[in-house]
């Protein structure tokens, strides 16, 4: 209540001085509880803001922790298929090499056999006597002389084989080939006692096809 009004009312006997005293705590009473209220409701708002932003920010750190962790295991994956085509190719590489070897060892053996045979080759191109014996199941022949049929009978000379012909060679050197290439068809006779018709049955390896190719001579 203004001072104007309460002094006129005080005057007028309507009010005593208690009642404006009363009606002037009242008031300040009333402005207190509505600042106070003010303020709590500011402090409501700032409050929902803060955790509106908390919540936020958790969702944000959520979705960069879910992006994060996909690509890690798409990193992860990536780096398994580079590992997996790594050691794919290093195998195949290695048998590559291996093949390789194999390959050059082979023509190696070969080229050692073939300068065996012959630079130890008995054969004579001139030779007349016919000389049977047996591959497997099959008789082969070859043309020798009279006193190479004796070696043969004595076990002092083998029949191997270079090229599809047939070759007379010393036991030991039939022994060193079937040391490089224990494959190789080598025919020892110092175990056999040759017949009357001179076909032995050492051998059991079967002949290459070509082996019958010549008569006279030598072989693969």
């Amino acid at each position: 209540m203004s001072n104007s009004l309460s002094d006129q009312l005080l005057k007028a006997g309507l009010v005593t001085q208690s009642q404006i005293d009363q009606s002037e705590e009242n008031k300040q009473q009333q402005k207190a509880r509505a600042k106070a209220r003010s303020k709590n409701h500011k402090a409501g708002k700032h409050k929902n803001s803060n955790a509106s932003g908390r919540n936020a920010t958790s969702a944000k750190s959520s979705t960069s922790a879910a992006k994060k962790s996909s690509g890690k295991e798409a990193s992860d994956l990536a780096k398994f298929y580079q590992q997996r085509n790594q050691l794919e190719r290093e195998e195949r590489e290695k048998e590559e090499r291996l093949k390789r070897k194999a390959a050059a060892r082979r023509k190696k053996t070969r080229k050692q056999i073939r300068e065996l045979i012959t630079a130890h080759s008995k054969n004579v191109e001139d030779a007349s006597v016919r000389f049977n014996f047996v591959v497997g199941e099959t008789v082969k022949y070859l043309y020798v002389t009279e006193e190479q049929q004796q070696a043969i009978a004595d076990g002092k000379l083998s029949i191997t084989f270079m090229d599809g012909k047939r070759c007379l060679i010393p036991p030991e050197i039939g022994e060193q080939i079937l040391a490089l290439d224990d494959s190789k068809i080598v025919i020892d006779f110092r175990d056999s006692e040759p017949d009357d018709n001179q076909v032995h049955t050492e051998a059991s390896a079967d002949i290459p096809a070509d082996a019958d190719s010549s008569e006279k001579t030598a072989d693969s």
